[in-house]
This record gives structure tokens, C-alpha cells and sequence, in this order.
């Protein structure tokens, strides 16, 4: 089984996860041509939550992301240096934000976190063998959760 893997560090700015979230999808559209656009778009969509809830909550001064895909399984990985578990909480419907964990919810078919001495590891699993679609998934309520 072919495994593609790629780790970048990720400045603690939304600048530096837009930047990281571009240069993860570029190098993974090249590992599996056949993911096609809905699997391309949803893996930025989870990629992006991902990055974004590490620098936007944890206050830490360098995350770094990994994309590994491994047969139909493409993992995402967002280490941080903070012990700081991320919670789901209903967003008040006004908010801007707050949607992140729900959003990695409803397009992940499995996501978690990882403690280790020095902080933590924000994951979640796409399976490219299923087809997806970012607006089905979102809009539709997910049948079951490994």
C-alpha cells in the first residue's frame, strides 16, 4: 500500500493557517488524482476548521499540520503545544464562529484528539473511497459515527 505523507509548521496567525491549509492541499492533489472535486473540497473544508480552531484557540506560538494518505484513508493531523481539549458547544446563530468541531463533525468519518507531554494532536479521517459531497454532508444529518 502507497503512503504519501507531508508535516508543515504553522505560524500562530490566520495568515499562517490559510498559508498552511493552501500548501497541504496543493502537495495532497498530487498523491491521488482520482479524489476528485467533492473529496478535494471537503478535505480543505476539514483541513482548514482544523488549523483554524489550533490558532485561533489555543494561543500557542507554532502548530504544525500532517496530511498522511494511507490506501483510501487521508489523515489530517494539527499539533499544538497547549493541553487545551477543543469542545463542541451550540454557536449562537448570530455568531461568526464556533462552527468548527460541528462542521469536522459532519464531513469527518472519524475525529479526535491525542494528548502528549507536550500538548496535543487534533485529527480527523476522510475515507476518499466513499464519495462526499461538502453540501449533502453538512445539510444532511450523518448516519453513523465510528
Amino acid at each position: 500500500m502507497e503512503v504519501h505523507e507531508v508535516t508543515l509548521t504553522v505560524t500562530s496567525t490566520p495568515e499562517g493557517a490559510a498559508r498552511a491549509r493552501h500548501q497541504v492541499m496543493n502537495e495532497i492533489s498530487g498523491w491521488r488524482p482520482a479524489i476528485g472535486t467533492d473529496g478535494m473540497c471537503t478535505a480543505e473544508v476539514v483541513a482548514g476548521e482544523l488549523l483554524s480552531n489550533a490558532v485561533q484557540h489555543t494561543g500557542s506560538e507554532a502548530a504544525s499540520v500532517t496530511a498522511r494518505l494511507r490506501g483510501s484513508r487521508l489523515r489530517f493531523e494539527v499539533r499544538d503545544r497547549s493541553s487545551v481539549l477543543p469542545h463542541a458547544r451550540p454557536p449562537r446563530t448570530d455568531a461568526e464562529n464556533g462552527r468548527g468541531l460541528l462542521i469536522i463533525d459532519a464531513l469527518a468519518d472519524r475525529h479526535g484528539v491525542d494528548h502528549s507531554a507536550d500538548g496535543k494532536s487534533c485529527w480527523a479521517e476522510l475515507d476518499l473511497s466513499v464519495p462526499t459531497s461538502v453540501t449533502s454532508s453538512i445539510t444532511q444529518p450523518p448516519l453513523q459515527r465510528s
